[in-house]
């Protein structure tokens, strides 16, 4: 059986795009663009939306019509990251300010815990050994990445809490994106690790649109203020 890796660290994908650059577009989004999202207890912003016309998004299909049409954002994803996963998905950032984090969640349905669910992570700025994933035991194991760019396995239960000193940005690839042989091949020469799973989901760590079907904005509750 094949082993399936907790994380990935992400050493061949060089994104030639400034993070300055990338940051001030974020930072220039309208604040209309940030929800909170009371299951992950942290502020989401759409880039990239890849749902079909009525499933649901902040916006019509493609970039976030906020962002500069050929900007900074849109060429480090369209560029370099749609290329490397092997296909196009759900396009978000997490903002984690100081002393802030995320519930311990999974990013997969209850009945995929324990299966392997790659997620792309990128962290813009700010602390990367904020990450932890539970073991067999319940013991929170922490991440420690060797790179700003890794993959997680979604169906790992996790979470994270930014004891850095300045706000964390992450940007992240989901659904409908799958895995793919031109993923997999990208990836097969990466450090991994590799942490057990449990024996049992807690019910916290559940996102509820997998069990009420909802998707999108129907799970946020308040604006956030413009992020800084």
């Amino acid at each position: 059986m094949t082993e399936i890796k907790t994380t990935i660290d992400i050493h061949n994908l060089d994104i030639d795009v400034d993070k300055a650059a990338i940051l001030k577009e974020i930072n220039n989004l309208p604040d209309s663009d940030w929800y909170f999202v009371k299951f992950h207890g942290g502020w989401i912003c759409g880039l990239y939306n890849d749902r079909e016309e009525g499933s649901g998004g902040w916006f019509p299909k493609g970039f976030n019509p906020n962002l500069p049409e050929d900007g900074a954002v849109v060429k480090a994803i369209r560029d370099h990251i749609f290329p490397y996963v092997g296909g196009t998905g759900n396009i978000t950032i997490i903002r984690t300010p100081p002393n802030q984090g995320l519930n311990d969640h999974l990013d997969s349905t209850p009945e995929e815990m324990g299966t392997d669910k790659p997620k792309f992570r990128w962290v813009l700025k700010g602390k990367l050994e904020t990450m932890y994933f539970f073991d067999k035991d319940y013991n929170k194991v922490s991440f420690t990445p060797t790179s700003d760019k890794y993959i997680v396995n979604g169906a790992h239960p996790h979470g994270m809490y930014n004891n850095g000193d300045e706000t964390k940005f992450t940007m992240c690839l989901g659904h409908p994106w799958q895995d793919n042989e031109i993923f997999r091949r990208n990836i097969e020469t990466q450090v991994s690790q590799v942490v057990t799973f449990p024996n049992k989901v807690l019910d916290s760590w559940v996102d509820q649109r997998f069990i009420h079907g909802k998707v999108g904005v129907g799970i946020t509750e308040v604006q956030n203020i413009k992020p800084t």
